[in-house]
């Protein structure tokens, strides 16, 4: 706009105050330096998830705790007895889900994420990466955690499965370096056989 003033100032003889054209352009040089800025934040942006360590009651059981990383095939009350397992053990467990209300009340020690592309309260499917920092995050904060990944179905209709998989596994192995668990919920039914095969490579069946 400061450059079309000055084409017209010209064509029609007007003098203009020097002074007045360096400080405009200035503010709008530092303004497309600031505009930058934040676009660029805000593509390297993380949910800005606070993460707490969440209290645990009294040791339970043997004090086992579940380490490793298991597939958990067919009906999703399998996870519900895996949780009520985990439960007892005082574990602090991280649900990656589509459907938060079925993991309400099951206790205290459970924090679920709502993988949505819909609400700014959960996180996109295609944020794989910021799924994979806020559970590492998570099970650092903790000390231990066991992660559930109840989503898997989802994020292949949002990324294709080569990056899924690569997804999961440097996952399972970060979590494993910090002695946590990671827990695979999937129907194998929605999967191709060669899919399935490579998660069973890599996922303990529970």
């Amino acid at each position: 706009m400061v450059r079309g003033v000055e084409v017209i100032a010209k064509a029609f003889g007007w003098q203009l105050i020097p002074e007045v054209i360096y400080v405009t352009y200035s503010f709008i040089i530092f303004g497309m330096i600031v505009a930058i800025t934040w676009y660029v934040r805000f593509l390297e942006e993380e949910y800005p998830f606070i993460i707490k360590p969440m209290e645990r009651g009294s040791p339970g059981g043997n004090g086992e705790k579940l380490l490793g990383a298991y597939i958990v095939s067919g009906a999703r009350s399998r996870i519900v007895d895996l949780i009520n397992m985990i439960r007892e053990l005082n574990a602090p467990i991280l649900v990656f889900t589509r459907s938060p209300d079925f993991y309400r009340g099951l206790g205290e020690n459970i924090r679920t994420v709502w993988i949505t592309q819909a609400s700014e309260e959960g996180i996109p499917p295609t944020k794989l990466h910021v799924i994979q920092e806020y559970a590492i995050r998570f099970a650092k904060e903790n000390g231990y955690a066991v992660i559930i990944i109840d989503c898997l179905e989802y994020l292949l209709i949002y990324n294709e499965f080569p990056s899924v998989f690569k997804f999961l596994v440097n996952l399972k192995d970060h979590l494993l370096m910090l002695n946590s668990a990671l827990v695979l919920a999937v129907d194998e039914k929605a999967l191709e056989q060669r899919q399935y095969t490579l998660l069973l490579n890599e996922f303990e069946p529970l």
